[in-house]
């Protein structure tokens, strides 16, 4: 995809998740324009012409905001990271889990699986508010 224009329907989807979980990092250091235009058209699913009309504009400046917008936030990934690193985290969360969940499995004494219990139930809520606060 051009990185001049917004993404073609079948890809829709894909960078509606990436610009929801860039938001969730970085769209405090987009302005509220910005932020509003991109939430409105990759989270609330509504058309350039409504955009336009909320923000009292033209359909042309919100494509060229949306575009804009992206790019930043594009651009802050490229230089921070953060976004990525957090998957790497949860990804490696998940393995932790699942092989806890074998351990678990087997035929472990009372405390043993309590304890293992417990640590799975934590890494499941690290991993759950991870999602809520980042959409990772």
């Amino acid at each position: 995809m051009s990185t001049s224009q917004i993404p073609a329907p079948e890809n829709r989807l894909e960078t509606s998740v990436e610009m929801g979980t860039l938001c969730a990092f970085y769209g405090g250091l987009l302005t509220g324009k910005q932020l509003e235009a991109v939430t409105l058209y990759y989270q609330e699913d509504l058309s350039l012409g409504e955009i336009a009309e909320q923000l009292g504009c033209t359909r042309q400046s919100v494509h060229e905001l949306i575009v804009r917008s992206g790019e930043k936030l594009r651009a802050y990934e490229a230089a921070v990271g953060a976004a990525a690193r957090m998957r790497g985290v949860a990804e490696q969360l998940e393995k932790a889990a699942a092989l806890l969940e074998g351990v678990c499995a087997q035929a472990l004494p009372q405390q043993a699986r309590a304890d293992v219990e417990q640590a799975l139930g934590l890494i499941r809520e690290t991993i759950e508010q991870e999602e809520n606060d980042h959409g990772i």
